[in-house]
């Protein structure tokens, strides 16, 4: 008898325990994301108390305040707002994947493909990587939660940094960039950046299974000009023959999903039609009356 509510005791307390991995999984919150300057520079400006202020607010919503991640995240604010001052457009640039990624060479052809049409418009401006995603296996997982729930709790700690930096940096407007997955956490905050009018997005191959909203200052290519984009479009059937019968091998050539999964014509650069064609005219229409 004593051996049976042994087992069962065993048995009940892997459960709970189980349960509370998984409820763990579920509603723990994701740490904020930060903002990488991209060359940054050896800026001097004197920052004001009431951006202090605000950056400490901001930070409170989503971390604690005795946590070392505070000092972190407000510092981080800060440093772009720094650097920032006195430029025209910011660019904001979600990877897809894990979001731990710096930028891949695809896009890394967009990127500059970018600054040559600003810098031919006539406006300054400065690259930011948002990296939403920490080190670390519980992160990853986490990871894998926002993307099937479309990125609730990454979207709003961009949004809201985004909303920093227009409320503090005159006539200062932002360009927020994505692609794949990166692309779903842009969308999801230009969603909660609809009032914001000093803001506009590009972003390429948002995977089929996110219903994006559909915004005049956003542009949202799911099309390279030349191939149409299995993951984009949702055609399971191509991307299962493309996988089919073969091992699994890293080919960014022929568009890749979760890194290793075959995903034809989800792959962006700047020498595509259908990119820079787009981009430029998106560009021009938005900025073109400097």
């Amino acid at each position: 008898m004593k051996g049976k509510v042994l087992k069962a005791s065993i048995i009940l307390g892997v459960i709970i325990v189980m349960l509370g991995v998984v409820g763990w999984l579920l509603f723990s919150p994701c740490p904020p994301g930060k903002f990488g300057i991209v060359d940054a520079g050896q800026s001097v400006v004197e920052i004001p108390e009431d951006v202090r202020e605000d950056a400490n607010s901001l930070a409170s919503e989503f971390i604690d305040g005795n946590s070392a991640d505070y000092d972190i995240f407000v510092d981080n604010l800060l440093q772009v707002y720094s650097e920032a001052e006195g430029t025209d457009i910011l660019l904001i640039f979600n990877s897809g994947g894990q979001g731990q990624e710096e930028i891949g060479p695809e896009w890394g052809t967009i990127l500059e493909g970018i600054k040559e049409e600003l810098d031919r418009l006539d406006y300054t401006h400065m690259l930011v990587i948002y990296q939403r995603t920490p080190g670390g296996f519980w992160n990853f997982v986490k990871e894998l939660r926002e993307t099937m729930l479309s990125y609730p709790s990454k979207a709003k700690p961009l949004a809201c940094g985004i909303d920093f930096f227009t409320e503090h940096i005159e006539d200062i407007r932002v360009i927020l960039l994505g692609e794949s997955s990166g692309a779903m956490v842009g969308s999801k905050a230009m969603e909660l950046l609809q009032a914001n009018d000093r803001v506009y997005s590009i972003q390429t191959g948002i995977p089929f299974y996110y219903r994006r909203a559909v915004s005049d200052r956003s542009l949202e290519m799911n099309s390279n000009g030349i191939d149409p984009d299995s993951l984009s479009n949702g055609d399971l059937w191509m991307i299962f023959r493309a996988n089919l019968g073969r091992i699994p091998t890293y080919r960014p050539e022929e568009g890749h999903f979760l890194f290793y999964l075959r995903t034809p014509g989800h792959i962006y650069t700047w020498d595509h039609p259908g990119v820079n064609s787009q981009i430029s005219a998106f560009l021009e229409k938005h900025f073109g009356n400097n």
